[in-house]
């Protein structure tokens, strides 16, 4: 299957990596361990996917990643400017502003093997001419974020029995199906 492949992992705070492209997203932790079911279980879009990460929030940008990823950031970034998360998700923010700092105060007491957490945010992207429909059909039809919350069954609906311009196959709610 040939298509756009998953980048590799990185720190939220270097975004500044990411394509300035459409595409999709997903934010969360890296795992020194084998935890990447998302990507195994849909094994045709699992191409580059990091196996140790565990995804917490995907989301998609019709114009850039880059700057998406940059509008979730909080903190200082790798150029070494701050960062204030103006439009990040409330998930995200919490992390940043609420659940970090915790973590962070209580650090001595946290077993190694459940320290991931304190290292921050990670990423990894996917470059996409139709970013819309594959994070409606592909990965919130099949995988669990839990911290997304929008509903995005019109996306769904809109998408449902049209071609992906990245893959070629039809969309559908449960699977795709091939074209040929």
């Amino acid at each position: 299957m040939n298509g756009p492949s998953w980048e590799k992992l990185r720190p939220l705070k270097n975004y500044l990596d990411a394509p300035d492209k459409p595409g999709v997203y997903e934010i969360g932790f890296r795992k020194e361990a084998y935890i990447a079911n998302q990507g195994t279980a849909f094994g045709l879009h699992a191409a580059g996917y990091p196996t140790n990460f565990f995804p917490m929030y995907v989301g998609k940008h019709e114009g850039s990643i880059r700057k998406r990823l940059g509008e979730h950031f909080i903190g200082v970034n790798a150029r070494g400017e701050h960062r204030t998360g103006s439009k990040a998700s409330k998930s995200i923010k919490s992390y940043y502003k609420e659940l970090l700092p915790k973590l962070q105060s209580m650090q001595a007491k946290i077993p190694a093997e459940l320290s991931f957490p304190l290292e921050g945010l990670y990423f990894t992207c996917i470059p996409l001419t139709e970013p819309k429909k594959f994070e409606s059909m592909v990965r919130l039809g099949h995988f669990d974020y839990p911290w997304n919350r929008r509903d995005e069954r019109a996306a769904r609906e809109s998408a449902e029995g049209t071609e992906s311009l990245d893959f070629g196959y039809i969309y559908g709610q449960k699977a795709v199906r091939f074209i040929g």
